[in-house]
């Protein structure tokens, strides 16, 4: 209906077809610094209101008998911070109150005032201005009405982000209790079994500073992700580092972008220290010549979610003689791994080298 800083939005409609009193109040109205805008039907007024405008100025001959029923609606269906403003003027001694006709432009109108003829230029000038003035705080109202909006619509963008943002601190502490709680299982599992496992105190030291550094490593690159899981070339990097030699010919890997859930990097982590501390002892990583091949490979199977195939060879070591008893380290990958991968884990003592093939979904 209006435009802010629209200057049309103060102009003043004149509708008084008869004689020359269109020509005379556009006229003083002109001169007082006023934007009037001749109107020569109650159609024209219409479009006018229809644009834009401040107020209206009509003779009571020009409305008194014609159809404002298109006016009327365009008035019902103001927003509420608008009262458009009409001026009537009216026939020498025909005042509202002795005119009862003048009742239906009360009606129609609303907002209307009554300015008899003859009156003063001066008098006709301070209405019409009068009538701008309360059209201007009605402006004024729209901004302060549409800044309530915006700023309502602000607040509450600002609560649903603070709605979400407890929901998601909230499940972040349940998941940070949740980790800490299997983290603290895990050290337990690797300290029990380690100490029951060892042959001497020292030995027993060695081994479990191990294994924390290898779980204490996937954490690291749990971490830099966020924990939302870890690319599978990171998590061998990582578990590898501590046994590469200076030029890197001890691992050969090899395979393509893989993203782990955090328990699957974790558990692969353990697996590949554990296969690596044991190369170092007796496999491939114990002589110069020996290496390791990690490779691995995605796929769908039988239409399911994808599918990873993992394989740790050694090649090139001391020949492999297939210990009498499971230690802790191959019951660790064997029976923890697979359950923590959902899949199947099997270690095979070939006399080329040790062999770990992995199985698991990657749902």
């Amino acid at each position: 209906m209006t435009v802010p800083g629209n200057p049309n939005s103060e102009r003043v409609l004149i509708l008084a077809p008869h004689g020359r009193d269109a020509t005379i109040a556009s006229g003083l109205l002109h001169e007082a610094g006023l934007r009037p805008l001749i109107c020569e039907d109650v159609t024209a007024l219409h479009r006018g209101l229809e644009e834009i405008a401040g107020m209206a100025l009509v003779t009571e001959e020009s409305v008194r008998s014609a159809d404002l029923s298109a006016i009327s609606r365009w008035i019902a269906a103001q927003p509420a911070w608008s009262d458009m403003p009409f001026v009537v003027l009216t026939s020498h001694g025909g005042g509202i109150e002795r005119n009862p006709a003048l009742t239906r432009l009360a009606e129609v109108f609303g907002n209307a005032t009554f300015l008899e003829r003859p009156f003063h230029p001066t008098t006709l000038v301070s209405m019409v201005q009068a009538a701008l003035r309360g059209r201007r705080r009605q402006y004024e109202a729209r901004g302060r009405l549409e800044d309530l909006r915006l700023g309502e619509a602000r607040l509450k963008v600002m609560l649903a982000a603070e709605k979400v943002a407890a929901e998601h601190q909230r499940l972040l502490i349940d998941e940070l209790n949740h980790r800490v709680k299997n983290t603290l299982a895990t050290v337990q599992s690797i300290a029990m079994q380690t100490l029951r496992n060892a042959d001497n105190t020292a030995q027993a030291n060695e081994a479990l500073e191990q294994r924390l550094l290898a779980l204490s490593r996937a954490h690291d690159v749990l971490t830099r992700e966020n924990w939302d899981g870890a690319d599978l070339h990171d998590v061998v990097t990582q578990a590898i580092a501590p046994f590469r030699d200076r030029d890197g010919h001890r691992f050969r890997v090899e395979g393509p972008d893989v993203r782990l859930n955090p328990r699957m990097s974790l558990a692969i982590a353990m697996a590949l220290q554990e296969l690596a501390t044991n190369a170092v002892k007796y496999g491939a990583l114990s002589n110069p010549v020996g290496f390791v091949t990690i490779t691995w490979s995605s796929e769908r199977k039988h239409g399911l979610d994808a599918h990873l195939s993992f394989l740790w060879q050694e090649q090139d070591g001391p020949p492999v003689v297939a210990p009498q008893r499971r230690g802790f380290g191959s019951r660790l990958i064997e029976r923890s791994l697979a359950r923590d991968l959902d899949g199947t884990v099997e270690i095979a003592f070939e006399q080329t080298g040790v062999v770990c093939r992995i199985e698991a979904p990657l749902a």
